[in-house]
């Protein structure tokens, strides 16, 4: 029967034909689009071509801020290594003396602590005539004005 001139095809899930991409479907329940359905489609189509650009860990050479700070770094500290900064030719030579000295002291400590590493019994405390001559060489600075 013909009311509205379409004419009336019924379905048959055990037929082979055309509808075969039907049978999936055949028994859901139709729903509506869910929000998450409408957050995954594309909102706009961009009339452009898509651009060539790539992720920076896909490009040889690519910008690297942290290399770049280093390299400003190493720059600035080879300009002050390299100039004066107007201060005396006296400064220079007790600036370079204290930091040769606390490399000393520092090489004195690592070998202290590799020594204790290596030695694991208690050493005895060194006898007083020997304290004795060590507070000499260290304490106070005096300085001639």
């Amino acid at each position: 029967m013909q009311t509205s001139g379409y004419p009336q095809f019924s379905y048959d899930d055990a037929d082979e034909d055309e509808f075969d991409a039907l049978d999936d479907l055949a028994g859901d329940t139709a729903r509506g689009e869910s929000n998450r359905d409408r957050g995954r489609r594309p909102r706009t189509h961009s009339r452009y071509p898509k651009p060539d650009r790539r992720p920076a860990a896909e490009r040889e050479g690519s910008f690297n801020a942290l290399l770049w700070l280093l390299d400003g770094a190493t720059g600035l500290v080879e300009e002050f290594r390299h100039n004066d900064l107007g201060l005396s030719e006296d400064f220079w030579m007790h600036a370079y003396a204290a930091r040769r000295e606390s490399l000393m002291a520092l090489r004195a400590l690592l070998e202290t602590w590799i020594d204790e590493e290596a030695e694991p019994e208690k050493a005895a405390p060194p006898p007083a005539a020997e304290q004795a001559a060590r507070k000499p060489r260290r304490g106070s600075i005096n300085i001639d004005f």
